[in-house]
């Protein structure tokens, strides 16, 4: 659960957008079924690596004894570094989603309240931090699962449009493809940052009690749970939000209303708004005539 809630997150809910915006459904489906591959080698690897010397701190230091100390110095900086630039993007998105359904409220305040709370969480050490992965974790499991089932009965024509069947009629128009190759190569950055947070798995090793029966059961329900939620998730994004959405187009990474997700629910809320003032224009024209 914490490797799930680690990976899970504005690389998935938000950035999928700008990928599917550069380089079409196909493209997106491409990217990353093949980051879920090299994430399957990844994640086998450094289970090995975890069972067989279990470590009392970061993965870095498997790169530090079996290929140079130079080696896991850098990796542990580029490690850290990324982490810190991830942590405050992490807490202006979910301030700038909390600003699309409540504006009444300046993002910067939301933004304190995080930093917060994930300090205090910290404060009850390792017990109170799998806590907290598990409990957010779940949360993001239930919306994903949730969209899922959304998304399968929209694009079956269960929605309140009426239009039927969907299918896969927008990678006929506007198409599967944007850009050709060099749409394909750039959205590989975007699935692979989306992915980040599945290696946090090898740091659990030295808190793990067995971590020779645990971290390979976990690391098998990792790949295959973070695998089916990307990849069906992001089939359903791809067959219900053409590229070519204006809403895609946003100037913010983070922007909450650029997001695939809310534009696949949004299309459905407003094709239900639009039926039911039909629905009200040709009971008013009844009652009138």
């Amino acid at each position: 659960m914490i490797s799930i809630g680690g990976s899970i997150g504005s690389g998935l809910f938000v950035g999928s957008g700008s990928a599917l915006r550069i380089g079409g459904p196909a493209s997106v489906l491409i990217a990353w079924t093949l980051c879920s591959l090299m994430m399957y080698c990844n994640i086998q690897a450094l289970t090995e690596m975890a069972v067989t010397y279990p470590v009392s701190g970061a993965f870095v230091q498997y790169s530090s004894r079996f290929i140079s100390p130079a080696w896991g110095f850098a990796m542990a900086w580029n490690y850290a570094l990324g982490w810190s630039i991830s942590l405050p993007m992490e807490m202006v998105a979910a301030s700038i989603t909390i600003k699309y359904w409540n504006d009444s409220v300046n993002p910067a305040a939301w933004v304190s309240i995080f930093y917060v709370i994930i300090i205090v969480i910290n404060l009850f050490g390792v017990r109170g931090y799998g806590e907290a992965e598990f409990v957010l974790s779940s949360i993001k499991i239930m919306a994903i699962v949730g969209f899922i089932i959304l998304g399968i009965i929209l694009n079956c024509g269960g929605g309140p449009s009426g239009e039927g069947y969907i299918g896969g009629k927008y990678w006929h128009s506007p198409g599967a493809f944007n850009n050709g190759i060099k749409g394909l190569f750039s959205v590989f950055p975007t699935a692979a940052f989306s992915f980040g947070g599945t290696e946090l798995i090898g740091l659990t090793a030295a808190e793990t009690r067995n971590p020779r029966k645990a971290l390979p059961q976990a690391s098998k329900q990792v790949f295959w749970r973070i695998s089916l939620f990307y990849i069906i998730s992001m089939l359903l994004i791809v067959l219900l939000v053409p590229y070519n959405d204006k809403r895609l187009f946003s100037s913010s990474s983070v922007d909450t209303s650029a997001s695939p997700f809310v534009i696949a629910i949004e299309n459905g809320r407003h094709q239900s708004t639009t039926i039911c003032d039909e629905l009200c224009h040709h009971a008013f024209c009844d009652l009138s005539g």
